[in-house]
């Protein structure tokens, strides 16, 4: 009896310590191997697998420095599944979980998948497999994953977000000319990201951030322009932060040409927002503008929340625990209604998460006061604790996959 973990989608900071969490779950129920599938479901279809070496995994300390690594050691793939379950992949995949002798397949990943997690099945049922079963492990730095009160990866993200911010404002505010700094912060079609920019505000009698701009908001750069120029009588210096998935409601700053897909499923690959609407208002306005854009580092940054952290390691433990006797399940969390911040844990179907998109509720949207209020109290327990890192020579170093496999 042995045990399968891949991961899959874009990193996270804390999408290793979900793989430290199944590793050590596979070890203490007493899978006789723990196997890792490099690239995702592609590495499982071309069998590129290997070996967790238990003793080196012990000996190399594997578990601790699993859970200071970011982004995802086993690699990723955005490769979908066909929807046809005859089609030769399925046949594929499961002939090597044979001849792995595979009883559990842990995937770690977001909304896409969980499709993917949720075809397996699909195909578990269809030709009623009795040998395997094949279970989820939530992540996203997008916190855009029903069923769950957050997504683990998220928190680390908005970590690095606001601490960038606050690093970016102190330059901004050197210079006693008006100037405008646009951040660019990823999330795809849900602002919960860059909502939390509002915590570099955070016990600040001056703004750091002056405007948000999220994909669920209805604005025309008309719009726009009236808020910063409003802005511009409390600070000369204005910094805004605007996702990458946000539109003028107009669709003025839109270009289809300049549109790219990804391979697997087809999602829009967006990205230059911030450029675009900084290049609009220094034609508009005559002030400086510059568009900062944080890119893939929001996801790959070494400062972790060591809540973000430990949750993602019980996701990933409960994985495996759960999927030792169980199929077509996901790990998730809930916040329980109490004064101080606490989970609980529990499960749900993938199907339930597969191709679905939480944004931000519309109540918060009211105003942006109540959206300050209520993000603040949301994000603020999740972004608690920090990760000690290491560095040799003064230089950030981290655990590689040789270290524990074989």
């Amino acid at each position: 009896m042995n045990c399968l973990i891949g991961q899959s989608g874009g990193p996270t900071a804390v999408i290793n310590s979900s793989l430290a969490g199944a590793i050590q779950a596979g070890i203490d129920f007493d899978f006789e191997n723990v196997y890792v599938s490099l690239n995702g479901i592609e590495g499982l279809l071309h069998e590129n697998i290997k070996c967790v070496d238990k003793d080196l995994f012990e000996k190399e300390k594997a578990n601790d420095r699993l859970k200071k690594r970011p982004s995802s050691i086993l690699g990723s793939c955005r490769f979908k599944l066909s929807d046809n379950l005859e089609d030769d992949q399925y046949k594929k995949i499961f002939e090597n979980l044979k001849k792995y002798e595979i009883s559990t397949f842990v995937y770690i990943g977001g909304n896409d998948s969980m499709d993917t997690v949720m075809k397996l099945n699909s195909y578990i049922e269809k030709n009623k497999i009795d040998w395997i079963n094949v279970v989820g492990c939530p992540k996203t730095i997008d916190n855009d994953l029903c069923e769950m009160d957050h997504s683990p990866g998220f928190a680390s993200a908005s970590k690095f977000v606001n601490t960038a911010l606050r690093q970016i404002r102190l330059d901004c505010d050197i210079y006693p000319i008006k100037s405008i700094t646009f951040v660019e912060i990823m999330g795809r079609n849900a602002g919960w990201l860059t909502a939390t920019s509002y915590l570099a505000n955070y016990k600040r009698k001056k703004d750091i951030v002056n405007l948000v701009y999220l994909p669920e908001d209805s604005k025309s750069l008309d719009d726009i322009e009236k808020e910063i120029e409003e802005k511009f009588k409390e600070d000369n210096n204005l910094v805004i932060a605007v996702s990458e998935g946000f539109m003028d409601k107009d669709g003025k700053l839109e270009n289809e040409s300049e549109k790219s897909f990804d391979k697997g499923f087809n999602h829009p690959i967006i990205a230059g927002i911030g450029l675009k609407i900084s290049d609009y208002i220094h034609d508009k306005l005559k002030v400086k503008t510059r568009s900062v854009e944080l890119n893939i580092v929001q996801r790959t940054s070494f400062l972790i929340s060591k809540t973000d952290s430990d949750e993602a390691y019980e996701l990933g433990y409960l994985a495996i625990k759960e999927g030792k006797n169980q199929t077509n399940i996901v790990p998730i969390l809930k916040r329980e209604e109490k004064k101080e911040y606490k989970v609980r844990y529990s499960t749900t179907s993938p199907s339930n998460i597969a191709n679905k998109e939480k944004k931000i509720p519309e109540a918060w949207l009211k105003s942006r006061e109540i959206l300050k209020e209520k993000i603040t109290a949301y994000t603020l327990p999740l972004i608690k604790g920090e990760i000690n890192q290491e560095f040799t020579d003064g230089i950030f170093d981290y655990i590689k996959l040789e270290d524990f496999t074989k």
